[in-house]
C-alpha cells in the first residue's frame, strides 16, 4: 500500500500532453500499419492506410482529451500526483479509448453493427492485449515530461509574480513585509543566516494578499507579517512599526493602528 502512495511525476503543460500524444499516434500507427496485428494483414481497401491510421489519429485526441480533464484531478489533489492516480488514470484511458476504437474499427472500418458482445470481447482481447506494449511507453513519456512538485509545509508560503522565474518560497517566520511600488512589490525577509533580504516582483498587493492571507495590511502601501514585529512606536497618529530582526521599520497608519496594534501583542 506504501508504494501505491508514492509521489511520482505528472505531465500538466499542454504543448506537453501533445507532444506525447503525438508520440502514442505514430506508435499505433506503426504497429498497425507495419507489424499489423490481429489479422490486420487481411483487411482489403482502396483506403486502407488512411483508415489505419486512424487508430492513430484517435488515440493522439483521446490522450490530449483525458489528459486536460485530467488537469482538474491533478488540481484537487494540491499537484500530489502518486502511483495510485497513474494506475487509475491508465486504466480509464484504456477503456475510454478502447470503446472508441471499437466503434471506430467497428462501423467506419469494418461497417458492421454494434453489438454489446462484440464489444465486450474487444476490451478483453485487443485492448487488453495491447496493454504489455502499449501501456510502458505512455507511462513513461509521461514520467519523462511531468514535474513532481514537493507540497509546501504547512508553515511554508510560495510568492509569485507575473513575471517567468519569480517565485519565492519561504518559511512564514522569515518573512517581515511586503511594500507596493507603483507596479511592482518589494518582499523583505530574513535569510537562514538572519540576513535581511528584499527581492523585488512585478504584482500587486491584492494577489499578495490571496498567495499569503496571513499578512495584514498596515499602510495603504504595505503588508506586514504581526508575527515578526518588535515594536509599534508613536500614537494612531503617527506610528511605526519594528521589527525582531534588523534596523528596518515601516509606516503604520491611523487605520490600521487598533488592529495591527492587537494583533501584534
Amino acid at each position: 500500500m506504501t508504494s501505491l502512495k508514492k509521489q511520482i511525476h505528472f505531465t500538466y503543460p499542454i504543448k506537453s500532453k501533445i507532444a506525447i500524444g503525438l508520440v502514442l499516434c505514430l506508435f499505433l500507427s506503426f504497429v498497425i500499419i507495419v507489424l499489423e496485428p490481429f489479422d490486420t494483414d487481411q483487411f482489403k481497401s482502396n483506403n486502407k492506410l488512411l483508415l489505419l491510421s486512424g487508430f492513430g489519429i484517435l488515440i493522439f485526441i483521446v490522450f490530449v482529451i483525458q489528459n486536460c480533464i485530467e488537469n482538474i484531478w491533478y488540481l484537487k489533489t494540491k499537484k500530489v500526483w502518486r502511483v495510485f492516480h497513474e494506475i487509475l488514470s491508465t486504466i480509464v484511458f484504456f477503456i475510454f479509448s478502447g470503446t472508441i476504437l471499437y466503434f471506430y474499427n467497428r462501423m467506419v472500418v469494418n461497417g458492421s453493427s454494434y453489438t454489446i458482445e462484440s464489444h465486450l470481447l474487444y476490451l478483453l482481447t485487443i485492448v487488453i492485449a495491447m496493454i504489455p506494449v502499449f501501456a510502458p511507453l505512455m507511462i513513461y513519456l509521461r514520467q519523462k515530461f511531468g514535474e513532481k512538485i514537493v507540497p509546501l509545509s504547512q508553515n511554508s508560503i510560495m510568492l509569485i509574480g507575473e513575471n517567468k522565474n519569480e517565485i519565492l518560497t519561504l518559511e512564514k517566520q522569515e518573512l517581515l513585509f511586503v511594500k507596493a511600488v507603483e507596479n511592482y512589490i518589494e518582499i523583505c525577509f530574513v535569510d537562514k543566516n538572519a540576513k535581511i533580504i528584499s527581492k523585488t516582483f512585478r504584482q500587486t498587493l491584492s494577489k499578495v494578499c490571496e498567495q499569503a492571507p496571513f499578512l495584514e495590511k498596515c499602510h495603504r502601501s504595505y503588508l506586514v507579517n504581526t508575527n515578526n514585529i518588535k515594536e509599534i512606536i508613536g500614537n494612531s497618529q503617527s506610528a511605526t512599526i519594528c521589527f525582531l530582526v534588523g534596523e528596518k521599520q515601516i509606516p503604520l497608519s491611523k487605520t490600521y493602528y487598533k488592529q495591527i496594534k492587537n494583533n501584534a501583542t
